[in-house]
C-alpha cells in the first residue's frame, strides 16, 4: 500500500498519497512523459463570436510558447489572412512545434508543406452514420480519404497524426479498420481519438485507448476531447492512464460549444496527481489565462478550476484561520498554492461567512485598533450587511462600519 516516489506535499502543493498506493498506480499504463498539444489557436475561434487579429495570435503562440506546450495547432485554410498567418508563424517559429490541422484533402496539406509546417493533423469524420447521412460520404470513401491523404502528408515529410473526429460514436469494428489503415498503410506517426461532443466516460476512453495500442503497437495515441458533459479533463486523465502519451487542449477551455479540455487544468493534474512531466512552466499557466481572457473577451468563470478568481478567495472564518495558521508552518492548506500557478493575491472576502478572525486580519491590515467586543460587532453588522446586499461588503464597507462601531462604543464610554 505504499505510495509511489511522487512527493505528495511540499510547501507549494498538497494532495492525496492515495493516487500514488501501488493498489492504484498498478491499474495504469502511464507514458515516461505527456505532451501537450495545445489547440487554444483554432479552437477558440470555433467558439461562437470570438475572432482574433493575426498579431494576437503571434502573440498567444508566443505565449504558449514560454508556457512550455510541445506543439500548436493552426487552421490555416479558414482564410486567406490565415493563410497568411501560418507563413509568418512558421517564420517566428520558437521551440514549440506548429501543426496546421487538415482535413483529408491533398491539396490542404501541399500548403502545410510549402510553408514548411512542422505536422499536420489529418481529419475527417470518423462516424459512418453521421458522413453517410451528413456528407454523402461512405464508409470505404472515408476509409481511401483517410489512407491517400496520410499517404501524401508523409510523402511530403511531415510528422502526421490522424484524427477521424466523433471517432468515439462510430461503429468500432470501422474505427480498427481506419486506425489500422492509416498506420500500416499510410504510415502515420500519431493517431488520434476524438470526443467531439464530449459524451464519453472517463472508462470508456481508457477502454478505447487500450484497443487502439492493440490494433496499432507502438503507435503513439492522442486524446481529443470536448466538455458537453463536464467530462473533458477527466477524459483526458483516463486517455493517459491508458498509455496515451499527447493531449489536446486549450487555455480557458475555449473551443466549439462548452469548450475543450483545458490546458491550465489537464497539465496541472498531470504533474501533480499523476506525477508525470508535461514540460509546462506551471508558474505560467495563471499569466497566459488572463492574457488570452483578455484578448478573447471571455472572462473566466469566477469558479473555473485553477485560473478562476475563486480559487483563492476566501471568505469562510474558520479556513481564513486555518490557511494563516499552516502557512506559518510552510504547508498549504489548499491543494497547491497560487504561487504555483503565477498568481499572487490571496483574496479575503468579507461577507455572510465572515468570522471574527478575517475582521482583526483585515481591521489590522488597515491599521484600525478595535477591542476584542469591537471585532465580533463589527462581523455580527457584515453578516447583517452582506444579507440585505446578497454579496460581500467591501474594505471601505469594514472602514465605515468599523468607525461607527469604535465611535458609539467610544461615545458610551465617555472618550
Amino acid at each position: 500500500m505504499s505510495p509511489n516516489k511522487f512527493q505528495t506535499k511540499t510547501d507549494k502543493y498538497w494532495v492525496t498519497k492515495h493516487n500514488f498506493f501501488d493498489e492504484v498506480m498498478s491499474q495504469y499504463s502511464l507514458p515516461e512523459q505527456v505532451r501537450i498539444h495545445d489547440v487554444t489557436l483554432r479552437e477558440a475561434e470555433q467558439a461562437p463570436h470570438i475572432v482574433l487579429r493575426p498579431d494576437e495570435k503571434i502573440r498567444i503562440y508566443e505565449a504558449l510558447d514560454e508556457l512550455g506546450v510541445y506543439s500548436v495547432e493552426i487552421f490555416p485554410i479558414i482564410s486567406d489572412e490565415d493563410k497568411e498567418l501560418a507563413k509568418e508563424l512558421v517564420k517566428r517559429r520558437r521551440n514549440a512545434k506548429i501543426v496546421f490541422l487538415c482535413r483529408w484533402f491533398k491539396e490542404e496539406v501541399d500548403f502545410a508543406a510549402e510553408c514548411g509546417a512542422d505536422g499536420v493533423v489529418v481529419e475527417g469524420a470518423g462516424n459512418t452514420e453521421l458522413a453517410e447521412a451528413g456528407l454523402g460520404t461512405s464508409p470505404d470513401e472515408m476509409y481511401r480519404l483517410f489512407v491517400e491523404t496520410t499517404a501524401h502528408a508523409k510523402k511530403n515529410g511531415l510528422f502526421t497524426s490522424v484524427m477521424p473526429w466523433d471517432s468515439n460514436r462510430g461503429p468500432i469494428d470501422f474505427m480498427e479498420r481506419v486506425y489500422k489503415g492509416v498506420v500500416n498503410e499510410g504510415g502515420a506517426d500519431n493517431v488520434v481519438i476524438a470526443d467531439t461532443h464530449g459524451c464519453s466516460m472517463p472508462a470508456a476512453v481508457s477502454y478505447f485507448v487500450r484497443k487502439i495500442k492493440e490494433w496499432v503497437p507502438g503507435t503513439p495515441v492522442e486524446m481529443h476531447a470536448h466538455n458537453d458533459m463536464g467530462l473533458a479533463t477527466a477524459c483526458m486523465l483516463s486517455a493517459v492512464t491508458a498509455g496515451a502519451s499527447v493531449v489536446h487542449t486549450s487555455i480557458n477551455c475555449l473551443g466549439e460549444r462548452a469548450g475543450n479540455a483545458a490546458t491550465e487544468e489537464v497539465a496541472l493534474d498531470l504533474e501533480l496527481l499523476l506525477g508525470l512531466n508535461t514540460g509546462i512552466r506551471l508558474d505560467r499557466l495563471y499569466p497566459v489565462a488572463q492574457m488570452i481572457a483578455e484578448m478573447t473577451k471571455v472572462p473566466i468563470a469566477l469558479n473555473k478550476a485553477v485560473v478562476g478568481y475563486n480559487e483563492f478567495a476566501v471568505e469562510s472564518g474558520m479556513v481564513v484561520y486555518l490557511q494563516d495558521h499552516l502557512a506559518a508552518k510552510n504547508v498549504p492548506y489548499m491543494a497547491y498554492l497560487p504561487e504555483l500557478i503565477g498568481r499572487k493575491d490571496r483574496d479575503i472576502v468579507l461577507g455572510k461567512m465572515t468570522g471574527a478572525y478575517a475582521v482583526q486580519k483585515e481591521l489590522d491590515k488597515m491599521g484600525i485598533a478595535a477591542s476584542k467586543e469591537q471585532v465580533k460587532e463589527i462581523a455580527r453588522r457584515i453578516k447583517v450587511e452582506a444579507s440585505l446586499r446578497k454579496w460581500s461588503v467591501t474594505s471601505n464597507d469594514l472602514a465605515v462600519i468599523a468607525s461607527d462601531v469604535i465611535g458609539l462604543a467610544n461615545a458610551a464610554s465617555g472618550k
